[in-house]
């Protein structure tokens, strides 16, 4: 005997769901957009990291110029105290040859007025003030003092001297003729080195005192 079963064929069919329901082509579409999710999502990470390898090489420059800047700051702090030495130390030494100039204007006064001397007169006094010499000196005759005045006019640094003649005592029988000069200088330093004095430029001795009228004195100085 045979038996049919009728309910089971008459009983509908379900519906595929998910993937099954939409075939080959949906199955397709599926893996394609999870394939490009994780696509980007891999592009993601990859930029992740780069952007963050890019931070910690910026950080690292960072670092690196922060070190460099301190150290610049020292070098700095160092050139400006090196500076300051040197400004103390210039002008120690400007001051130590202002010093040195003033001392030197004396002593070169002196060593002009020395070379101009002439025999048979002597200084008995110099004073200067400013840029004005005042001498006091005596000579034995006018023609001596006439040679002392035109040797001063040789010197560049100094003005056109102007001598008066002034009552002076003797001794052991001579006369004695006092003068005072005075004129002004510009600058005591020369511009050329001063030449060495010869063998034979050694002082002459005094030569005996003379006995001069006053009168004839006095026009010989007037016409030197």
């Amino acid at each position: 005997m045979i038996r049919i079963n009728l309910l089971s064929e008459a009983r509908p069919q379900r519906k595929k769901k998910g993937v099954s329901a939409l075939g080959g082509a949906g199955r397709l579409n599926t893996l394609l957009m999870g394939g490009a999710i994780g696509l980007a999502v891999l592009i993601g990470i990859v930029h992740y990291w780069v952007l963050r390898s890019q931070i910690k090489a910026q950080e690292e420059k960072i670092r690196i110029a922060q070190v460099e800047v301190a150290r610049l700051e020292a070098v700095l702090k160092e050139v400006k105290d090196y500076e300051a030495k040197k400004a103390r130390v210039q002008r120690k030494v400007d001051l130590i040859n202002q010093l040195k100039q003033n001392q030197r204007g004396p002593v070169r006064l002196m060593d002009e007025v020395s070379k101009a001397l002439p025999d048979l007169v002597w200084i008995e006094r110099m004073d200067y003030h400013g840029n004005a010499i005042s001498i006091d000196g005596k000579a034995l005759n006018p023609p001596a003092v006439a040679n002392f005045v035109a040797n001063l006019r040789l010197v560049p640094s100094f003005q056109e001297p102007k001598v008066e003649f002034a009552a002076c005592g003797g001794t052991s029988g001579a006369s004695l003729y006092c003068f005072k000069t005075n004129f002004g200088f510009s600058n005591i330093d020369r511009t050329q080195p001063a030449e060495a004095p010869k063998p034979g430029d050694a002082a002459k001795p005094a030569e005996p005192p003379k006995k001069a009228e006053a009168g004839s004195s006095a026009a010989t100085v007037a016409g030197a």
